[in-house]
């Protein structure tokens, strides 16, 4: 289903927040730089996208949750709660096309509603997807003519919590996972999308069919709790130029900044008007 105020979808963006998203990427800056960009770019894009008159229609609760040590919410709201509640307004200059063929630089003023991380810290990705469940239940209780709730979690790594062994962390947090796509609505299951920031000179993996050629257990960890990508999102992709099989599950695997922010958008273009 196509989100609207009549029916509003859910989006939950997991962000991970651990100490090894400071690691530097590119010449963007850090992991945790490039990744709270392309968040508040996209919940960004999504008021704009629904913007009628002077405030944006309520197509959809977007919940920011944030995981290093400890989980929590860092920011969450209808879109015209989070129009007016930003943290702050950054002045950038925006690239856009220029009507004749070229790209020019306009000044924008970028809504702020997540900040980079600066202290280390764990990686709770299971106690992340344990919050994520309980809106989720609660939103599906509440809502259940709504179309089926979306996850996407963006991490550089696999979990790691409790001084707990590294596989045992992963066999947890998929069970959560997996116990999260088995909820439906009438529209269909819910959905979690997957984006890996990882080593820049690795080979990036764009939304796999199989596990055969995985010989890394947390690329398969990351295949395993993502979900099967749903004929209706295949416009979507295509137009995110991300390309998919029958079977595709939703991951990017050493994902760079622009794949971040393409899968981002693909997860959340129920609510853009994306058909």
């Amino acid at each position: 289903m196509q989100w609207s105020s009549a029916t509003p979808g859910l989006l939950i963006i997991l962000l991970d927040q651990s100490g090894s998203m400071l690691s530097p990427f590119g010449a963007s800056g850090s992991r945790t730089v490039v990744a709270s960009r392309a968040v508040n770019r996209i919940i960004d894009t999504i008021i704009q996208k629904n913007f009628d008159g002077d405030s944006p229609k309520n197509r959809c609760f977007i919940s920011v949750i944030g995981y290093n040590h400890n989980v929590k919410e860092i920011c969450s709201g209808y879109l015209k709660d989070l129009d007016n509640n930003p943290l702050r307004v950054e002045n950038i200059n925006k690239r856009q096309p220029d009507g004749a063929g070229g790209i020019i630089e306009v000044p924008y003023q970028m809504p702020i509603w997540v900040e980079p991380i600066t202290q280390d810290g764990a990686t709770n990705m299971k106690g992340a997807l344990e919050l994520a469940k309980g809106l989720v239940e609660k939103w599906i209780q509440d809502k259940p003519e709504n179309p089926a709730p979306v996850i996407i979690n963006i991490s550089d790594g696999t979990p790691y919590y409790d001084c707990k062994d590294v596989i045992i962390c992963m066999n947890e947090t998929q069970q959560v996972a997996q116990s999260i796509m088995n909820m439906s609505t009438k529209d269909g299951n819910v959905l979690i999308f997957n984006a890996r920031i990882g080593n820049e000179t690795a080979a990036n993996v764009v939304f796999p069919d199989s596990t055969e050629n995985m010989s890394e257990e947390q690329d398969v960890f990351l295949y395993n709790i993502s979900s099967v990508v749903p004929n209706s999102y295949k416009v979507a992709a295509k137009k995110s130029e991300l390309n998919i099989k029958d079977g595709s599950h939703g991951c990017i695997i050493n994902a760079d900044e622009i794949q971040l922010i393409q899968l981002i958008d693909f997860g959340s273009s129920k609510g853009q008007g994306d058909r």
